[in-house]
């Protein structure tokens, strides 16, 4: 990583340590022991979905926080496990490219989360979800990215979940439909995740 890229981050670090500390500090703090349900980890894009909504009458918990990457998702799952869930859908990975962080790092922290939820969460069904799409110049470190899920999710006992297709316009960039900044997704987006993940998420 080039110094100025060291130098961006970290300012973006020092920009979003009061939300992170706050949104963290919730989570931990109102993380019900053993109440198990759903749980949705991840950034922004996890955040924004109503899963709640999606899936009526399913006990659901949404652990997603603006702006963090795997290494920070990597630091946070003490409230994870503490709450026991019986299966959780972990998205990850696109602030790590924006920040410059390579390939082969992010791979190592979702491996390393995965390890650990394995070993700690025994009974709980992971599902590793890949990376979607946004601005066309990110395609070919998402790709290279969610090649390495593929072989991460089979060493670590995870389900792989591949939703880049179907958002993906065929240049490797997200659909306009399902976007208004080439990143985060609008509502008809979210239906298109809700319907992948489904049959997983209801499976008994």
């Amino acid at each position: 990583m080039n110094p100025a890229r060291k130098i961006l981050n970290a300012l973006t670090e020092r920009a979003s340590a009061k939300l992170w500390t706050q949104m963290r500090s919730v989570l931990d703090a109102t993380a019900v022991a053993g109440s198990g349900g759903v749980l949705f980890f991840g950034d922004s894009i996890t955040i924004l979905g109503r899963w709640e909504m999606m899936f009526p009458g399913l006990r659901t918990a949404n652990f997603g926080i603006p702006g963090e990457t795997s290494a920070h998702l990597l630091q946070r799952l003490e409230p994870v496990i503490r709450v026991r869930p019986s299966k959780l859908f972990l998205m990850i990975g696109t602030n790590d490219l924006s920040r410059g962080v390579t390939v082969p790092e992010i791979a190592g922290n979702v491996a390393a989360i995965l390890q650990r939820l394995r070993s700690e969460l025994p009974g709980c069904r992971v599902y590793l979800q890949t990376a979607l799409p946004r601005n066309r110049k990110y395609s070919e470190r998402l790709r290279a990215l969610n090649a390495r899920y593929t072989e991460i999710a089979r060493a670590h006992g995870a389900v792989l979940v591949d939703l880049f297709p179907l958002f993906d316009d065929g240049s490797g960039q997200i659909r306009a439909e399902f976007s208004n900044d080439e990143l985060h997704l609008l509502g008809p987006g979210y239906l298109v995740w809700r319907d992948a993940i489904a049959s997983h998420v209801l499976d008994a």
